[in-house]
């Protein structure tokens, strides 16, 4: 219990370091656990963004919205563009790369707050082309 205590602790220091901030929701566990310490650490101060199109599960689009309303979240509902982009269309093995790449610059384009997503230790083992997007 010590090192969960911890970890909240430290992720609430970031948030307090974080003037403005955007998360990006995919409606997974770890994204929908970050965007609820974010609000609850900063309120107002924090938008929430999840891309909704072909390549995401109503499901997942589904759980979003149902948290924002229940919690309060400031949620927009975007458009990535992903496809728009032909070499993610191409559907490469590094796919990812560019759905991330056209989320990343997507939300950079509509928030000049500091961006969050779901990223953690755990998925620095795995082959995950998105994260270079990052």
């Amino acid at each position: 219990m010590i090192a969960k205590e911890t970890s909240l602790a430290r992720l609430n220091a970031v948030f307090d370091s974080a003037r403005h901030a955007a998360v990006a929701v995919s409606g997974g566990v770890d994204s929908m656990t970050l965007a609820f310490v974010a609000h609850r650490r900063m309120g107002a101060d924090v938008i929430m963004f999840h891309a909704a199109s072909a390549a995401v599960p109503l499901s997942a689009t589904e759980r979003v919205k149902d948290y924002a309303a229940r919690h309060g979240w400031d949620l927009r509902i975007i458009d990535a563009g992903e496809f728009a982009d032909e070499r993610y269309l191409a559907n490469p093995s590094n796919r990812c790369f560019f759905c991330k790449s056209n989320l990343y610059g997507t939300l950079s384009s509509l928030s000049a707050a500091q961006l969050f997503s779901g990223t953690n230790t755990d998925d620095l083992g795995d082959w995950r082309p998105g994260l270079k997007a990052a």
